[in-house]
């Protein structure tokens, strides 16, 4: 009788696991779409065309700006709060690659600051495009997109790191005010980077991490900013992250950011990056081809556009014409030999 009451004991914890498995996965539903619900209808269906969905769509949800205001009251000023919500997304989880993302008439944010902080929020893994119908801040791209992810993957994200990841995007776009985006998203990425990979807590090494990651992307930083960003960090550091979890998004970030930023004619000196370079081309290369899928003159004949995999894309580009010399070579390679080049 005591055995028989062992293993009915048994079977009841293995169906209360199973059902608690089941309810963690039940809301994940694969793509997921969402409109600012403030679009009037004519914008509503541009996006929807640009995002190649239909309006019964099932995976569409509308965010408003009461969402965006749960977690950006306190941090991002007033203006650019608003009090309208027009950003949309489109988002779909993957099972490796890290965080690639694209934005079509997003201003204030960049794909780089909107992957890094992503990164921040708990995502691993996920292929992301932000868009407006007209040219638009984007302070609110991140909260729809961070929805998005939670009901398409079934993941609950932390509320700690969703309001972090939201103090991090405003941080950055503020501190990109004073030394432009690119240069902004490299200091509090690969200051980030530092400090989960190692373990830093201290403030002192953190603020030393800071400076001289600034030093790196040719920036002095003032007293007042560096101390919000040492702030941040601490947070950031203080929840214990997983580096591998988000290792190849914050070194595709460095990557891009590091390529732009050559390319503008910037001395920059980045150690290790293309330590695993096919790792970073592969991912980015997939990346290009879902964002290929989105045609931005559907939403403007000028719309803003910047993404993840820009550095790659040019790359590519560049190697390929590149001429008949090197036959032998394929555009793999050349394309790992044009990247190791322009970072010598």
């Amino acid at each position: 009788m005591k055995k028989s009451k062992k293993i009915v004991s048994l079977l009841m914890s293995l169906v209360m696991i199973l059902a608690i498995s089941v309810s963690s996965f039940a809301d994940a539903t694969g793509e997921v779409i969402t409109l600012g619900a403030n679009l009037n209808k004519k914008q509503k269906q541009e996006i929807l065309n640009y995002f190649g969905v239909s309006a019964n769509n099932p995976n569409i949800i509308y965010v408003n700006n009461q969402q965006e205001r749960k977690y950006l009251s306190g941090i991002a000023p007033e203006a650019q709060l608003g009090h309208v919500t027009m950003s949309s997304s489109y988002v779909v989880p993957t099972g490796s690659g890290g965080i690639n993302v694209k934005t079509s008439n997003i201003t204030w944010v960049t794909s780089s600051m909107i992957a890094s902080t992503l990164a921040t929020a708990g995502v691993e893994n996920a292929n992301v495009v932000a868009a407006a119908p007209f040219p638009v801040s984007g302070t609110g791209a991140l909260t729809g997109i961070i929805i998005a992810f939670e009901k398409s993957s079934g993941e609950r994200l932390t509320e700690e790191k969703k309001q972090l990841a939201n103090k991090e995007l405003v941080t950055t776009g503020n501190l990109a005010e004073q030394v432009g985006k690119d240069k902004a998203s490299g200091i509090i990425n690969d200051a980030k980077k530092e400090v989960i990979q190692n373990d830093i807590k201290n403030p002192q090494q953190i603020e030393k991490t800071v400076q001289d990651v600034a030093n790196k992307y040719n920036v002095n930083l003032n007293t007042g900013d560096i101390n919000i960003i040492v702030n941040l960090l601490k947070d950031i550091g203080n929840q214990n992250y997983n580096y591998k979890d988000m290792k190849d998004t914050l070194d595709n970030i460095s990557a891009n950011i590091g390529y732009n930023l050559k390319e503008a004619g910037e001395k920059i000196d980045i150690d290790g990056i293309f330590n695993k370079a096919k790792s970073f081309i592969k991912n980015n290369k997939e990346a290009n081809q879902f964002f290929s899928k989105f045609d931005d003159s559907k939403l403007s004949n000028d719309a803003v556009v910047s993404t993840t995999s820009s550095g790659v894309d040019s790359a590519e580009k560049t190697s390929a014409n590149s001429g008949q010399q090197g036959n032998n070579e394929s555009i793999f390679d050349k394309i790992i030999s044009f990247f190791k080049s322009i970072f010598n």
